[in-house]
């Protein structure tokens, strides 16, 4: 039997798939050879070439304000793109460049294909890959954290992780260790969008914390650290000296122990945190020592009421001092903020542009987004405890139900995005770097030396 792996546009060109690479090589250490397409990232080569060359070529140094420039360009460009090929999708049409994409599939004879879904973007693409598979006499597989109802219906098989994966594949049932050192060289890594190649590595499997109210890690997974000797065997193999950990989260112990073995090791790299008051200077600096360069920060609001309801575990004074000490210690900051938390005011909506500005010295980055209800949230479960009223699934073609809803108070989603419109000038006066590499992390990555 002959199986590949397909990781299906669109998103970000930036990196290879973690999701494939993990799989890929679990299974290859247990007797299978899958190959490995990743179909969103040769879209984009053949899309949009200007941007590639030009991403590619910012290692020799960039300017500013070229660089927004043209990263908006391709931002909007590549949103119209995706935009239109979902609305042939819903329309039972192909999407743009289809036919060449399926046929790479072809070329390779796969008895199965089977896809990692990690992003809703993927879904409608994915869709038309597998109805034409089934149509081709070619069995379908799909997982990943955003398949949904609508691919599982078209596909043959869904499974939940990589051993279910195996299990299917062999039909036996998985009993030794599902950890392997990461393969990453089954992708063209010269073909990235990015100055110099970045790697995904994941050390946990999902979040320790799990008390966020707006979060969906409420699941039946149990936080799992991954074993230290894997991982910096995967480090010292990979062909790269710059990884993006895309962990959920990450407790202080562990990352003293991470920190342990990436030290020796000579590498950059980034993650992203709570700013709790436990990650002082001292824990700080023996991670910048390490190799960590940037943090992304959870910093969500600056009002300590609104992160009292979205049960953070920080407060705004204990932030301000992980923002200081992080810069102290030569960390470059981005600070994620979500507007619009229900029941939020206009007044705390304006506290945390304040706390912003007081703490500008510290950010290198901020990140905004308008807060979004998701099923199986503490929140939705729960919506009056937080002011919510009068929920709205609409069902759409594709992709999960749309959910509105309204609230006894405070700003609606709306006026968090008609706020956020008025304070832009202010926000990006706080930025150190291009706003829009909030979509092309990898880029502030490289650029930091």
């Amino acid at each position: 039997m002959k199986l590949l792996l397909v990781y299906p546009p669109f998103c970000t060109p930036a990196s290879p798939p973690y999701s494939i690479a993990n799989i890929r090589s679990f299974l290859k250490a247990n007797s299978f050879c899958p190959e490995a397409l990743d179909l969103n990232l040769l879209f984009h080569m053949k899309r949009f070439v200007r941007f590639k060359d030009y991403s590619q070529g910012l290692k020799a140094g960039y300017d500013p304000a070229e660089y927004l420039r043209v990263s908006l360009e391709f931002r909007e460009e590549s949103k119209a793109a995706y935009s239109e090929s979902n609305k042939r999708v819903i329309a039972g049409e192909k999407p743009e460049l289809f036919d060449e994409l399926f046929d790479m599939i072809l070329e390779r004879k796969p008895d199965v294909v089977a896809f990692s879904v990690v992003y809703s973007s993927q879904a409608f693409f994915a869709l038309s890959l597998i109805t034409a598979l089934k149509m081709s006499g070619v069995k379908t597989i799909v997982g990943g954290p955003a398949v949904n109802q609508a691919v599982i219906a078209a596909a043959d098989h869904y499974c939940e992780d990589k051993v279910a994966l195996y299990n299917l594949l062999s039909g036996n049932e998985f009993s030794g260790s599902d950890e392997c050192v990461i393969d990453y060289d089954i992708f063209p890594l010269a073909d990235y969008f990015v100055p110099e190649v970045v790697l995904p590595l994941k050390t946990s499997n999902t979040c320790y914390y799990k008390q966020c109210t707006y979060c969906t890690h409420y699941d039946k997974n149990k936080y799992r650290e991954y074993d230290l000797e894997v991982i910096r065997e995967s480090v010292k193999a990979a062909p790269a000296k710059r990884f993006f950990l895309v962990d959920e989260m990450i407790p202080k112990a562990r990352l003293l122990e991470l920190a342990r073995i990436f030290a020796p090791l000579g590498i950059t790299w980034t993650c992203q945190l709570r700013p709790t008051r436990e990650l002082d200077y001292d824990t700080l600096k023996t991670l910048r020592e390490s190799g960590l360069v940037m943090m992304m920060w959870g910093v969500e609001s600056g009002n300590d009421r609104i992160l009292g309801l979205i049960r953070k575990g920080t407060n705004v004074k204990d932030v301000s001092q992980v923002l200081s000490d992080s810069r102290k210690a030569g960390i470059k900051n981005v600070a994620y903020i979500i507007f619009g938390f229900p029941s939020e005011t206009k007044e705390e909506f304006l506290d945390t542009i304040e706390f912003l500005k007081k703490n500008s010295d510290c950010i290198d980055l901020v990140s905004t987004s308008i807060f979004g209800l998701q099923k199986g949230t503490p929140i939705f479960k729960d919506p009056a405890s937080y002011g919510i009223k009068n929920i709205v699934l609409s069902e759409r073609t594709v992709l999960e139900p749309k959910i509105t809803y309204e609230t006894d108070g405070g700003l609606s989603a709306e006026d968090a995005k008609t706020f956020r419109k008025k304070y832009k000038k202010t926000l990006e006066k706080l930025d150190k770097y291009p706003k829009t590499m909030n979509f092309w992390r990898e880029h502030m990555l490289c650029m930091i030396k």
